[in-house]
């Protein structure tokens, strides 16, 4: 399986704290959803950002597609909040030739906010929404997504997970980290675990929940647990 990102010997260190240490770590063409778990601190956004070369000064050897060719949600707001929604819009179209105008309209359709209002005029969860539906509705060769989900309630976390899989190009992987394991684990198709910035492992959501006796997040539990241990 041909690698979309590839990563061997990579050291991402901030003075002389290692934030990131991964010997061989690979997203195949077709891994799908890849869920990105780990405590707070693992290193889940190093990696993140060092995949969209947002940190450049590393050691070791990391291959990943061009900046513009990844769709990039970064765990923090990018648009201005004073833009209206409607510019948003053009500011992507214009920015992204692969920017789906069709897909972005059906992805916020029931949304209750107009195509005038301002960012600053959302809510939290709208603005949220708003965030993920101009990532989701470019046609990328990858996704990665940094906590989409830590501001939604269930409910809209169901819509938006049932969202993010309809609209994914199917040739592009999706990278989505998140500290929220039940009510997610389902729209995985492989997971990756970390900690202290260390890899512990990368397999298929179903293996995983085997080792979990069916439960992904006993699954996850028990491998932080045996790294501990075993440090």
């Amino acid at each position: 399986m041909d690698a979309v990102v590839k990563a061997q010997n990579l050291v991402v260190s901030y003075g002389k704290h290692v934030a990131l240490r991964l010997d061989d770590f690979r997203i195949g063409a077709e891994a799908g959803v890849v869920g990105l778990f780990g405590p707070n601190g693992a290193g889940k956004s190093t990696l993140l950002r060092t995949i969209v070369g947002d940190i450049a000064r590393v050691q070791g050897r990391i291959v990943a597609p061009h900046r513009v060719a990844v769709s990039y949600l970064p765990d923090e707001p990018f648009l201005y909040p004073w833009l209206r929604v409607s510019q948003c819009v053009d500011l992507f179209r214009s920015r992204y030739d692969d920017f789906r105008t069709g897909a972005f309209e059906e992805f916020l359709e029931g949304a209750s906010f107009s195509s005038l209002a301002k960012v600053s005029e959302l809510s939290k969860g709208m603005s949220e929404r708003l965030h993920l539906a101009l990532i989701m509705s470019r046609a990328p060769k990858l996704y990665v997504l940094d906590e989409p989900l830590a501001g939604v309630d269930p409910l809209t976390r169901d819509h938006l997970l049932a969202l993010i899989k309809k609209y994914r190009i199917p040739s592009a992987p999706l990278l989505l980290s998140t500290h929220l394991i039940n009510g997610v684990d389902s729209i995985f198709d492989e997971i990756v675990l970390i900690s202290d910035g260390k890899l512990l492992t990368h397999d298929t959501a179903s293996h995983l929940r085997d080792f979990g006796d069916g439960d992904l997040e006993l699954a996850y539990k028990r491998s932080v647990s045996s790294h501990v241990n075993n440090d």
